[in-house]
């Protein structure tokens, strides 16, 4: 019988959760900081760990976006919208979620609404690149809900038609075809 090949699963697995979010959060920290070592020691002390290949592949694959990333932003001194379009760019979309959460809770009006249509966009994003389809279609319908009426407050961010774009695809690719039209 043949092996299923490895899915690195935050939902169902605790280890790639935590692995994700420790990452994640150490990235973080990196930018805020203006140093990578957070998220290079992070990802150093689970590579440590004597991990199984496919958790192992998922750290390195995460620290080379990182290195990318960073570099990017630090290079062109980038505030939060351009940083969330580069993480958007290098398919970090967890990292774009938790990169614009704070920025979220703090917006009102319709910039709240906006920032929140960018992050279940990424939401859609995760829960596709888990094959979750319908929990992908459903957030991508309430992303472009947002994004339309409100992605006029997203001055900065240049890549909302992408966006856009990638949740008329998810609708195409995902159960049923809910849209915000």
């Amino acid at each position: 019988m043949k092996a299923e090949p490895f899915h690195f699963d935050p939902f169902n697995n605790r280890l790639a959760r935590d692995i994700r979010n420790d990452l994640s959060r150490s990235f973080l920290q990196a930018l805020a900081e203006k140093n990578v070592s957070p998220f290079q020691r992070c990802g150093a002390d689970y590579m440590q760990m004597d991990l199984e290949p496919g958790y192992a592949g998922y750290v390195t694959a995460r620290l080379a976006k990182y290195e990318e990333a960073y570099t990017v932003i630090e290079q062109k001194g980038y505030a939060i919208l351009q940083q969330a379009a580069v993480l958007w760019d290098l398919g970090l979309y967890f990292e774009t979620h938790e990169l614009l959460e704070p920025a979220w809770k703090e917006a009102e009006g319709d910039r709240r609404r906006a920032l929140q249509g960018l992050i279940r966009a990424a939401g859609m994003k995760i829960h596709a690149e888990n094959n979750n389809m319908k929990a992908a279609v459903t957030m991508g319908a309430k992303a472009q809900a947002d994004l339309l009426k409100y992605g006029g407050e997203l001055t900065g961010f240049c890549h909302l038609e992408a966006v856009l774009a990638e949740i008329e695809e998810t609708f195409s690719t995902g159960p049923g075809t809910t849209r915000a039209d």
